[in-house]
Formats: C-alpha cells, sequence, structure tokens
C-alpha cells in the first residue's frame, strides 16, 4: 500500500513533457472534427517517432519532476534535445539526474536550479553505467544556481561531466572552499554571486580546482579581502572579475588585483571603499591604480580616459605625506603636474531659483536640487492651484542666451540641470 502510494506521486520526465506539451486525445478529437482534417504526418512522428523526436529546446521548469522514470523512454522520446531547463522541479536525487542525462547524448545546456540537490556525493560511478560515461561529455553549460549542491559533489560530477565550460553555482551558501584533488581544466566561467565567502584564502581554492578560468562572477558575498601573495598560481588565466557588492573595504585590496597575469576586465561596484567618492572620482582612482584594465564596471577604458585618470591621481595624491606607490610610477610617467583649483565634483544639493508664472514674477525659493522634476512640479502645481497635467516647466540659465530648456523628464534630478543661484524655471499655463 506504501509503495503504491509513492508510485501515484512519482512524476517522470515524460509524464511532465506530456502534461505540458501533448495534446490529450479528446483534444485531438475535437481539433480533427472542428477544421475536418487530421494532425500531419510531421506532427505524429515519422515510423512511430515521438512527435517531440526532433526537438532541440524543451523547457520543464516548475512541471514537479522527481524521476527520470523508465530506463530509455526519455532517449525514445526526445533524443535530440540541446538545452533541457528542468529549474524548480523537485528532483532531490542526483541518481535520477543522472539517469536523465545519460539519455540525452547531444544535450549542451542543463538548468537544474533550485532543485534540493543537496547529497554529498564523492563517486559518480554507481550512477553512472560504462556505455553512458562517453555520451556525458557533450554538456557545456550546467546552471546549479539555489539547489545546495556540496562543492565536493561538484568536483565528482564534473569528473563524468567532462565538457563543461560554464559553471553556475550562486545562491549556495558556501562559507569554505574544500581543496579538490583534481583539476578541472575545462572549466573556463564560474559564477558563485551570493555566497558567504569571506576570505580569500578560500577563493584561492577555486583557481587552484579551475586553473584555465578565464572570467570569474563573485558579487552580493561577504568577500573582506584580496590576498595577493599567491594570486599568479592561483588565477593564471583569469580576465575578468566581478567583485560587486562585496565588502572590500582596503586600497590594499585593489592594488593586489593588478597580480592577476591576464585580468583586463573588472567590475567593482557598490563597494564600502568606495562609497564616499563620487561616480567620476572612483572611476578616475581605480583606472589609475590598475593600469592593464581595459573595461571597468562594463565600459571600456580609453587612452585618453586613462591619461586623465592618471593625472586626476597625481594631484589627488600631491599633498599626502605617505602616497601609494602608485603615485610616485605615474608622476615618472607624466612628471610632477601643477596642482589645480579645488573642485568640488559633488553636485550642488540647492539653489535659490526665481519662478516665473505666464511671464509674471511668482516668488523666489532656495528648492532642493535632490528632488526630482516630477516632486517640483507636483509642489507648484499646489502653489499655483493648478493640477501638474495643466502647466508646462522650463529652465532657464541667466548666464547663457540659449533660451529656455522644457522640463519633461519626470525622473531626472534637479542638479542634473546644473542649475545655481539666481536661475529661472518659467510656468506656462496650457
Amino acid at each position: 500500500m506504501v509503495d503504491a502510494e509513492a508510485e501515484k506521486k512519482r512524476l517522470s520526465f515524460k509524464d511532465a513533457l506530456i502534461n505540458k506539451y501533448s495534446l490529450d486525445e479528446d483534444e485531438e478529437l475535437c481539433f480533427i472534427q472542428t477544421i475536418h482534417i487530421s494532425r500531419s504526418a510531421e506532427h505524429k512522428g515519422c515510423h512511430g517517432q515521438s512527435e517531440h523526436f526532433h526537438k532541440k529546446v524543451l523547457t520543464l521548469d516548475s512541471c514537479g519532476i522527481n524521476c527520470a522514470g523508465t530506463d530509455g523512454e526519455i532517449a525514445s522520446t526526445c533524443p535530440n534535445i540541446e538545452e533541457l531547463d528542468l529549474a524548480k522541479n523537485n528532483l532531490s536525487d542526483f541518481q535520477e539526474v543522472m539517469q536523465i542525462i545519460s539519455q540525452l547524448h547531444k544535450l549542451e545546456f542543463l538548468n537544474l536550479s533550485e532543485n534540493c540537490l543537496s547529497q554529498r556525493i564523492y563517486d559518480f560511478g554507481p550512477f553512472v553505467e560504462d556505455h553512458c560515461k562517453d555520451a556525458m561529455s557533450s554538456i557545456k553549460k550546467l546552471v546549479l544556481n539555489n539547489t545546495s549542491v556540496p562543492l565536493e559533489t561538484v568536483y565528482s560530477l564534473l569528473n563524468y561531466l567532462t565538457g563543461v565550460q560554464d559553471l553556475y553555482l550562486s545562491l549556495n551558501g558556501y562559507d569554505t572552499v574544500p581543496i579538490a584533488s583534481e583539476k578541472y581544466t575545462n572549466i573556463r566561467n564560474l559564477g558563485i554571486n551570493k555566497h558567504s565567502i569571506k576570505q580569500w584564502d578560500e577563493i584561492g581554492k577555486l583557481g587552484f580546482a579551475f586553473p584555465k578560468l578565464t572570467a570569474l562572477w563573485m558579487s552580493d558575498c561577504p568577500l573582506e579581502n584580496i590576498v595577493p601573495s599567491e594570486i599568479t598560481q592561483q588565477f593564471p588565466s583569469l580576465k575578468s572579475l566581478s567583485l560587486n557588492d562585496t565588502q572590500l573595504n582596503s586600497w590594499e585590496d585593489i592594488d593586489a588585483l593588478k597580480e592577476f597575469p591576464a585580468l583586463t576586465d573588472v567590475s567593482l561596484m557598490g563597494i564600502p571603499l568606495l562609497s564616499e567618492y563620487s561616480d567620476p572620482v572612483r572611476r578616475q582612482l581605480l583606472i589609475a591604480r590598475l593600469p592593464k584594465i581595459q573595461k571597468l564596471n562594463k565600459t571600456n577604458v580609453t587612452q585618453d580616459e586613462r591619461e586623465d585618470a592618471e593625472r586626476f591621481f597625481i594631484r589627488h595624491h600631491m599633498d599626502d605625506d605617505n602616497p601609494p606607490s602608485r603615485y610616485l610610477e605615474l608622476v615618472q610617467t607624466h612628471g610632477m603636474l601643477d596642482r589645480l583649483a579645488d573642485v568640488n565634483l559633488r553636485p550642488k544639493e540647492s539653489a535659490m531659483i526665481s519662478f516665473i508664472f505666464d511671464d509674471q514674477p511668482l516668488f523666489k525659493q532656495e528648492i532642493n536640487l535632490m528632488q526630482t522634476t516630477t516632486s517640483l512640479k507636483r509642489y507648484l502645481g499646489e502653489s499655483i492651484g493648478i493640477p501638474p497635467p495643466g502647466f508646462r516647466m522650463f529652465y532657464k540659465d541667466v548666464d547663457f542666451c540659449y533660451g529656455l530648456e522644457e522640463m519633461v523628464f519626470g525622473a531626472r534630478k534637479l542638479y542634473r540641470y546644473n542649475m545655481k543661484d539666481g536661475d529661472e524655471i518659467h510656468v506656462w499655463s496650457r
């Protein structure tokens, strides 16, 4: 009785495929009677083939799948699948996962995200039949985000999925990294965002496990430091590194990025170290410190921008008692530069503005330039007794003869108009 109940709750890959994609007999009969033709031979398949036989892309996310089904039925139903999405199902046993994979010899992309695959497995040998081992090398991109899969299991899995180049392990709660007994030289790109690792020593173990890694995405995590001592050995081929929203708070961590032999693309948005600077200053300081970087925060660094940043860096540190070593390097390149006038690059936060309503002076008031155009328009509507759709607003820079600029972008903050004391805002009723 218990076995029968358990069998009733099993939902196989093929069952989910039929439930999602196939017409049942009643629907097919209704379809035939309505338009007076039978389903085409192509739809039914040739020589008894499944109608899914030629499918290359299959999406079965959130279908409740918890098992592979009868051995061989996937291979006979849809053997040509190249991309398979099984996210958000109820797969919890890697034996079922391996049974699915072993029947899809052309599979290149597999998404298993949000299945609970927390088994710690050191050898997948018992799950894989000898004649299936070679077929498993077709998978190139493997997604295991938010599956709680242990890294020991990932290492063991990669011994059989030897073709994987792109590996995604985000949201798995890792706080340490086990040492891999082998090197997985096929892995090129690794996504491991939102982990719980704080120390670089743990991250370095990933480099030793994946020595040919060219891209590492590691954002939104509590990483506190970068230790440069072994970076050359850990990540000899890394070209792209994302460290957005980490807890890096030292210029030594930034300088450590220079130790990556091949690194040319780095993202460092949202780190505490840079929170006190405006966006332009952040970018200039980073570009000047990182001479090999060609792309910063997903934006290319031009030669002119680099030269401007390096000159800014010299002036920024020229009064320091103990300037960074990069300062001395740049002085040798550009020489000792003249001091510029002290310029505050932060946007102005308020200004005294004259308001003109239908060509008549209305009032003069200090306004908050950090508010949006929509917010100011709402305030003015209350002041003049006309709802915002009933009037238009125009900005006038009194020092220039460019006329009036209509303020049509509601989300635009007022400081972006470069408003200053004495400028005017003209309000015209429609």
